[in-house]
């Protein structure tokens, strides 16, 4: 059994996750709404489908992990840029990179997308302790609450005092 998620013509109503046999098919008998068959709408988000005209996957430009401007147009060179920013980050050139629009569904949602048990990040090296360590607050010190220039407790609000709207 599988999931699968219909469109009605008629009514527009959405009939998502409907259990079909496999050996059955998603299209061949597909439910009734509103007394006619519902059409069946196909799950892209897997697939690489930018030769399919109006579907899934849209060209688009960004930069790659060390920064240089790269133009993707398919599902098959987003990966690539991201097999090779982790090849780069691991050299230790740039950061790699994780397209989580296409990383990711409906059963992965809880998990990170660069690994499976993410434990804060990078860790600063000892180096980079000494220079910045100074500058870095303490937890145990009391947070800074004062207010900017010409702002104090009366007028720190966003929402508009009552009776001088």
């Amino acid at each position: 059994m599988s999931l699968h998620d219909y469109w009605c013509s008629r009514c527009g109503r959405l009939l998502v996750d409907v259990y079909r046999p496999i050996d059955e098919g998603a299209s061949a008998n597909p439910p009734a709404c509103c007394g006619h068959p519902a059409q069946w709408l196909p799950q892209t988000r897997a697939m690489d489908v930018g030769g399919v005209k109006g579907a899934g996957f849209k060209a688009f430009t960004t930069t790659d992990g060390r920064g240089t401007p790269v133009h993707i147009d398919s599902l098959h060179k987003l990966r690539q840029v991201e097999r090779e920013s982790e090849v780069h980050a691991r050299n230790g050139e740039g950061q790699p990179m994780v397209f989580r629009r296409w990383a990711q569904d409906g059963s992965n949602h809880d998990q990170p997308t660069l690994s499976k048990s993410y434990n804060g990040g990078e860790q600063p090296t000892r180096t980079a302790a000494q220079r910045f360590g100074a500058t870095l607050r303490k937890s145990g010190e009391a947070p800074d609450t004062s207010f900017g220039p010409a702002i104090n407790e009366s007028n720190a609000s966003a929402l508009p005092m009552s009776g001088k709207e």
